[in-house]
C-alpha cells in the first residue's frame, strides 16, 4: 500500500512538473529580427531598433537613451489622418490606462507629418486625446528621417504625394520592444483582440525586468 501511494505521488509530481515547465515556456515571447554572430566571442546578437534623437509634444528632445531599462509600444501616426489612427489612438489609450504609473513602460508614437504636426500640434492632440506626457511620446521630425526610423522597425510608413496633393501612408501595426530595443510582436492596432494580446504579452516582458 505504501509503495502504491509512493508511486501515485510521484506521478501527481511529474504531471504538475511537466504544466508547470509548459506554462513557462508560454511565457517567452520570440526575439524577431535577423540575428548575427560576434566576430571575437561568436555570441548570438539580436536586431535592435534604431537609434533615434526626435523632438516630443513638449517641444524636448526625446532619444531611445531615455527608454532604458523600459519595455516600450510604438506606432506610426498623423494628426490629421481621419481613418485609422483615431481607432489606434484609442486602443493605445487602453495600453496607457492598464499601465498608467509604471515607469518601465512607455508608448511611442512617431509622426510622420512633419509639416503639420509641430509640438504644439501634438500637445494639443495630447490633451484631445488624454495622452499622458511623461509615459506617451507624440514624436515629430524631418518626414524623410521618420520614413527610415520606420523601416527600423520593419513597418510601412511612406509619402505617396502626387503634385499637390499630399498622401501620406502608414499601416496600423503597433510593435513590442523589450528593454534592450529587440523587437518581440507585432500586433493589429485596429483590433481590440490583438491590443488585448499585446497588454498580456507586455506584462510578460515586465516579469523578466
Amino acid at each position: 500500500m505504501k509503495t502504491v501511494s509512493l508511486v501515485l505521488l510521484s506521478l501527481v509530481w511529474l504531471f504538475f512538473s511537466c504544466k508547470g515547465k509548459g506554462m513557462a515556456q508560454s511565457e517567452v515571447l520570440p526575439i524577431l529580427g535577423e540575428t548575427s554572430r560576434h566576430p571575437v566571442t561568436g555570441e548570438l546578437v539580436y536586431y535592435k531598433a534604431p537609434e533615434f534623437s526626435l523632438r516630443s509634444q513638449t517641444g524636448e528632445a526625446f532619444s531611445e537613451q531615455q527608454l532604458h531599462g523600459k519595455i516600450h509600444v510604438v506606432d506610426f501616426f498623423f494628426t490629421t489622418c481621419p481613418t485609422i489612427c483615431p481607432k489606434m489612438t484609442s486602443h493605445l489609450r487602453e495600453v496607457q490606462q492598464h499601465f498608467e504609473g509604471n515607469d518601465k513602460v512607455g508608448i511611442l508614437s512617431y509622426s510622420i507629418d512633419a509639416l503639420t504636426d509641430t509640438p504644439e500640434v501634438l500637445e494639443n492632440y495630447a490633451m484631445a486625446n488624454g495622452i499622458k506626457n511623461e509615459q506617451w511620446k507624440l514624436l515629430t521630425a524631418d518626414q524623410t528621417d521618420v520614413f527610415e526610423i520606420s523601416k527600423g522597425y520593419k513597418v510601412m510608413a511612406f509619402d505617396d504625394s502626387r503634385g499637390e496633393e499630399r498622401t501620406l501612408i502608414h499601416d496600423g501595426t503597433f510593435v513590442l520592444l523589450d528593454a534592450e530595443r529587440r523587437i518581440r510582436g507585432y500586433y493589429n492596432g485596429l483590433d481590440p483582440q490583438d491590443t488585448r494580446r499585446l497588454i498580456a504579452d507586455m506584462e510578460k516582458l515586465l516579469k523578466g525586468l
